[in-house]
């Protein structure tokens, strides 16, 4: 799972990411292995708080719940178990109840986030990382699981208008990591036949001179039923999008090309282009894409990190 992301600050990683700075993706990311920071907020390199455990770690005290029905913890040394059960037994639930994660996946089965939540402390664990760092990123993670309400009213649909999961993804032009990511969301919405749709919300950053330009040719296009067409095309070729540039691609699409000059030289779809914009630095966006998966941020740590693992849950749910 490629973890990089092109961002204005550190952030909740949602699959790959862009911010002025960004760079293309290289050929073979690795993931890190398990911090994460709350959407706009700055990850600390030197963590303060508790410190990790003996390598034995302190005894499991009698009142501990020491089991965990549904995670999965077959990757866990019996020391790493020993720490978990400590970690479930001090975190809150993830649905906002007043007790435990332990006593979330024991007593309130209706709470399918704190089951995510504990098995996200358990793979921490697992790839290393402190129970330091994963108490700070338990609330980053259990807020990626709150539902946001996403105006998606006059945006782009691709997929079934009527399915039961909605993918938001809001993007930039010009962000490699968005051109990259494009096939893969379509390539999910397709693979579950009707049952998920996909929403195109615009996120041009500040350092992309040219990607509010290309989101306005976009919105021009869309008022002719071709946004998708003229999506695919300016993404592949995002490092050519001067006017004329953009004027060729709607030739290319065969849109009536007096109606796009028109809307284009109006700059018709601006309004548009930055509602979407402010609309997602209210939801603490500071990268792209940024996706929602049924207003849930997406992030690499829980269902696999994968779009399909996303959506399946929310179908789950």
């Amino acid at each position: 799972m490629n973890s990089s992301k092109c961002t204005l600050a550190p952030l909740l990683l949602i699959l790959s990411a862009c911010s002025p700075a960004c760079t293309a993706p290289a050929a073979s990311p690795e993931t890190s292995a398990a911090v994460v920071a709350a959407p706009g907020k700055t990850e600390d390199p030197n963590p303060t708080g508790s410190s990790a455990p003996a390598s034995g770690g302190p005894a499991v005290v009698a009142s501990e719940i020491t089991e965990a029905k549904g995670v999965d913890l077959s990757r866990l040394t019996e020391p790493q178990k020993t720490t978990f059960f400590q970690l479930l037994n001090s975190e809150p639930s993830a649905c906002g109840k007043s007790h435990s994660l332990a006593v979330s996946l024991r007593d309130d089965a209706a709470c399918r986030d704190s089951l995510s939540v504990s098995q996200f402390i358990a793979d921490a664990l697992a790839s290393g990382a402190s129970p330091s760092d994963i108490k700070d990123n338990v609330e980053p993670m259990i807020d990626s699981l709150r539902p946001r309400e996403i105006n998606i009213k006059g945006r782009p649909v691709y997929g079934n208008e009527r399915a039961p999961v909605t993918v938001v993804v809001f993007a930039d032009f010009e962000c490699p990591h968005c051109r990259q990511e494009a096939p893969v969301l379509r390539q999910a919405i397709d693979q579950f036949r009707g049952r998920a749709k996909l929403v195109y919300k615009h996120f041009p950053l500040s350092g992309h001179v040219r990607a509010k330009a290309a989101s306005i040719a976009t919105v021009a296009a869309m008022e002719q039923g071709k946004f998708w067409e003229m999506h695919d095309i300016v993404f592949e070729n995002q490092t050519t999008l001067e006017d004329a540039d953009l004027r060729r691609f709607a030739q290319k699409i065969g849109l009536d090309m007096a109606k796009f000059d028109a809307a284009y030289k109006a700059k018709t779809g601006q309004q548009l282009v930055e509602d979407d914009r402010n609309e997602g630095e209210k939801l603490d966006i500071t990268g792209t894409p940024a996706v929602f998966v049924n207003g849930r941020y997406m992030n690499p740590y829980l269902f696999g990190g994968t779009i399909t693992g996303w959506i399946d849950d929310a179908l789950r749910r």
